[in-house]
């Protein structure tokens, strides 16, 4: 299958353009040829107009297609019903436009296109932090941090501690592909940056509790502390454990959390599958008998520009 992506727009131009070059990179994959072109040119068996309103005279053989939006005139819909009764597909920013049209045209010629998101998507990660330094008698659990970091995939999670005596536990984590910023020394001005940037601040100590759980409420960052002393007087959001079984439940409901987000983002960004939906489509209609447009009778039942 060959597939001209005809833009009426230029190269470099806004979205339209744009939209007509990230569909023919994704369509490469799964096609014999696809261009973006700027004419309707022979030799290619689906032309797809990117832009319907453009389309007033099909010129070459084969299936056309157009990209229909803003229908929101009483001559853009008698454009597209005129398009549609000679043989040329709709396909919509949505199900209910698809719906609509083919209800109201009378031809059921319109299909749902609804497009992804035109911008690449940044993965999301959790940022933790945790302040403190750390004794010999191991009062500070800090076994616990290194599980809590490990419920992560090491792309998921920025671990920041701020404190003396974590140099050996946190060589561990970055020979495991962890990112991890440390500051060895208290300094007031880099504990406020990186807890206002922060989305969680951790603490594993069983000793009555830490200050820094009131600083991270004050700006916004919820605590995730052991549920003892003054953390369970606190007002705001604040997450409690008690068990080492709790905290990485804790660690593991958030790493869900974040493989929902990209599953979504996925969803919303999947250029393949939406250029396969394209392809599937004009495999069936170029199997039907009547599928391609007759430029002929095309030209007589699309309204020529004035």
């Amino acid at each position: 299958m060959r597939v001209n992506v005809l833009s009426y727009e230029p190269a470099g131009g806004w979205i339209l353009y744009d939209y007509a070059a990230r569909l023919a990179a994704a369509l490469a994959p799964h096609v014999q040829e696809a261009v973006v072109g700027f004419s309707q040119m022979p030799g290619f068996d689906v032309t797809l107009h990117v832009n319907y309103a453009c389309l007033r005279q099909v010129q070459v053989p084969g299936l056309h297609c157009t990209m229909v939006t803003h229908i929101d005139t009483p001559e853009k819909f008698a454009l597209v019903q005129a398009q549609a009764r000679a043989g040329i597909w709709g396909l919509c920013m949505s199900e209910e436009t698809s719906r609509r049209l083919s209800t109201l045209t009378g031809v059921p010629r319109f299909a749902n296109f609804a497009p992804p998101a035109m911008l690449p998507g940044e993965r999301t990660r959790r940022t933790v932090m945790v302040s403190g330094r750390l004794y010999e008698d191991g009062r500070k659990n800090e076994a616990w941090v290194s599980d809590f970091a490990r419920a992560f995939r090491p792309g998921d999670l920025l671990l920041r501690v701020m404190g003396a005596g974590w140099e050996a536990r946190l060589a561990e984590l970055i020979a495991e592909g962890y990112q991890v910023e440390h500051q060895p020394q208290f300094e007031r001005g880099r504990y406020i940056d990186w807890l206002r940037s922060s989305d969680y601040l951790l603490y594993t100590g069983n000793d009555e509790g830490a200050l820094s759980t009131l600083d991270a409420l004050l700006y916004g960052v919820t605590p995730i502390v052991t549920a003892q002393g003054y953390h369970l007087e606190q007002e705001g959001d604040i997450i409690t454990y008690a068990t080492h079984e709790q905290l990485l439940a804790v660690a593991q409901g958030l790493q869900r959390e974040l493989d929902e987000i990209h599953a979504r983002r996925q969803r919303l960004s999947d250029w393949d599958g939406f250029a396969r939906r394209h392809v599937q489509l004009w495999q069936g209609l170029l199997a039907a008998p009547a599928a391609p447009v007759d430029p002929a009778a095309a030209v007589q039942a699309v309204p020529a520009v004035a």
